[in-house]
């Protein structure tokens, strides 16, 4: 299984000729208006184009593809691999070490590319801002509502198959993705062209990105079955798990209100020197979470994904640079069923009122904290489960607000995490004829936890899941392995908002 999966990723990710032309005959008169932007049917699908403008300098690598989206013949559901209008000025120029810059979410360094026909397809690996910008300022003139963005899937993404992730070697120490050589790896044969041809032998077509939508759908990732929601009423997921032995259910959502967002960058010399970026609306938290086995001890859920949706609002052009305002989501969940007829519940809600943000100048960093969490509904207090063993479930959910350019995973920009984890447990039924304590007989222990914290960073940050495959990839293309996450602070910082943990009764501590 593991040989044929790592086949597969070495035909899906380098035989680029078996892009289809998905995007050719598709209109691109047809007008979207988001978040007050005029968007046409293809920067609906692929985003806005960069300008030239007087007061930004670009890095002298960079490839401005002025076409845009009107250039693009279609993209691979994981954003990487772009095929586009060779006829369209500056393609011509894509080659390998070269920073491509063709729309909002093209962005990134090409690693390999190849003719065929009228088409030119570029695979890229992630930038950090400071890849692409050398001199510039750039703030919003007033907050920036996220409240109807525009919902892109990734569903179908090698990253969000268990498998694939697992037959991906371990990442190796990372560098920063700039980083590129031309020349192969030590016992290579030849060294590595400058326009990397397709093979002639016949290839599997691509799996392309499928036209986006308004609003969150299901969609299916590392087993799990999830529906993203954002951002009107808040940003959040629904998720769900079910293999015949375990079964996870769960929901969190970060209630908003008019949620909305400001920003303010500077760079200097290819270096940051101001950066802020705060969210508005924060109302409170609502965490469920529900979890049953068959199995006990035979077999645990232990699962880390990225939820395969952005939601995105283009915050059009600033100073040419066609920004965007995105939130991305991911999960961690934990099974430890000692029964196998063991079965867990909880529930808990709280007000966390406040803007989330940091800000970063001249070398130093401030954090906006919100006010609270002051509970409504307490979790230990919601704990329920009948099983002759002790069980538990941990839940882990970030969500990331991302001001910046690229997709994905791969944005490059300011990024604001937060981060919840919430643990619950039950202990065994038979506790009513053995004790924990004297005076505690028919009371079941039960405890709770969670933890609340902000991360932040300037630069690139990459989920763990997705970076083992990526870098699987950028070997066969003889490009350097990347980090998990690159920029400033290093790593990202990290901030706790709230810790507690809570066990009923008291001798249930110990």
């Amino acid at each position: 299984m593991r040989r044929s999966l790592l086949a597969g990723l070495l035909v899906v990710l380098v035989a680029a000729t078996g892009c289809t032309r998905g995007g050719a005959d598709r209109p691109g008169a047809a007008e979207h208006v988001v978040a007050g932007q005029r968007l046409t049917e293809n920067e609906l699908h692929y985003g806005q184009a960069p300008r030239p403008h007087p007061k930004v300098t670009y890095q002298p690598d960079v490839v401005l593809v002025e076409a845009g989206a009107e250039a693009v013949r279609s993209v691979t559901v994981d954003g990487l691999t772009w095929t586009l209008d060779a006829a369209a000025r500056g393609v011509s120029e894509l080659t390998p070490g070269k920073v491509m810059f063709i729309t909002s979410r093209g962005v990134g360094r090409v690693v390999a590319a190849g003719d065929a026909g009228d088409t030119r397809t570029v695979t890229i690996a992630p930038v950090e801002l400071t890849d692409v910008i050398r001199d510039g300022e750039f703030a919003s003139d007033q907050p920036v509502p996220i409240d109807e963005p525009i919902a892109y899937s990734a569903e179908g993404a090698l990253w969000t198959d268990h498998d694939a992730v697992t037959a991906a070697s371990p990442p190796s120490p990372g560098v920063r993705p700039a980083a590129f050589t031309g020349s192969p790896t030590a016992g290579a044969a030849a060294a590595l062209p400058a326009v990397r041809r397709a093979p002639a032998s016949p290839a599997p077509e691509r799996v392309e990105m499928p036209r986006p939508s308004v609003g969150g759908k299901p969609v299916s990732a590392n087993g799990f079955t999830t529906r993203p929601r954002c951002c009107r009423g808040g940003v959040g997921a629904d998720i769900t798990y079910d293999d015949g032995q375990i079964r996870f259910v769960a929901s969190v959502m970060l209630a908003m209100q008019s949620p909305s967002a400001r920003f303010r960058l500077a760079v200097s010399g290819g270096g940051i020197s101001v950066a802020e970026l705060q969210v508005y609306g924060g109302g409170g938290l609502d965490i469920s979470i529900k979890g049953a086995s068959t199995v006990g001890t035979d077999r645990q859920l232990d699962r880390r994904f990225t939820i395969p949706v952005d939601f995105t609002v283009p915050v059009g052009l600033v100073l040419g640079i066609p920004f965007t305002l995105s939130v991305s989501q991911e999960v961690l969940v934990k099974t430890a069923f000692s029964a196998k007829d063991g079965n867990l519940s909880a529930a808990g809600s709280y007000d966390l009122r406040g803007t989330l943000g940091f800000g970063y100048r001249d070398g130093g960093w401030g954090v906006h904290r919100p006010a609270g969490p002051v509970m409504r509904s307490s979790l230990v207090d919601s704990v329920k489960g009948i099983s002759v063993g002790a069980n538990g479930v941990v839940l882990a959910y970030k969500t990331t607000f991302t001001l910046g350019i690229g997709a994905l995973g791969f944005k490059a920009g300011l990024h604001l995490g937060f981060s919840v984890s919430t643990g619950v447990a039950r202990g065994s039924a038979l506790a009513q004829f053995f004790p924990v304590a004297p005076g505690t007989r028919s009371i079941h222990c039960r405890g709770a936890s969670l933890s609340i914290y902000l991360t932040y960073s300037v630069g690139y940050v990459i989920p763990e899941p997705v970076v083992k495959v990526v870098n699987f990839f950028l070997r066969i293309f003889q490009a350097r392995p990347i980090a998990s996450s690159g920029g400033i602070p290093k790593p990202p910082g990290r901030v706790k908002l709230f810790k507690k943990e809570q066990y009923e009764p008291a001798g249930c501590a110990a």
